[in-house]
């Protein structure tokens, strides 16, 4: 028998206030967003940016160049 299997059979053998709570998680799971890094990460990143800019390793991004990105990144994202 496959995990699937195993799964559905186990599943069937739910009362159903069971089954309706299992996939409402399953539904929430789907919708949530994930994001690919943590907030910490994101705020190291992003210090981490400052610095190099200031102490001139790295340069600006022109504010035009981030908006069209962006813009491109958002048409993307239903697809």
């Amino acid at each position: 028998m496959s995990a699937v299997e195993a799964l559905w059979t186990l599943y069937q053998q739910q009362s159903e206030r069971v089954r309706k709570t299992f996939r409402s998680r399953i539904a929430q799971e789907e919708t949530e967003e994930k994001p690919c890094i943590s907030e910490a990460e994101a705020k190291a990143l992003t210090l981490q940016r400052g610095r190099d800019i200031k102490a001139g390793r790295s340069k600006l991004i022109a504010h035009d160049t981030v908006m069209h990105e962006m813009e491109q990144m958002i048409s993307n994202y239903g697809n």
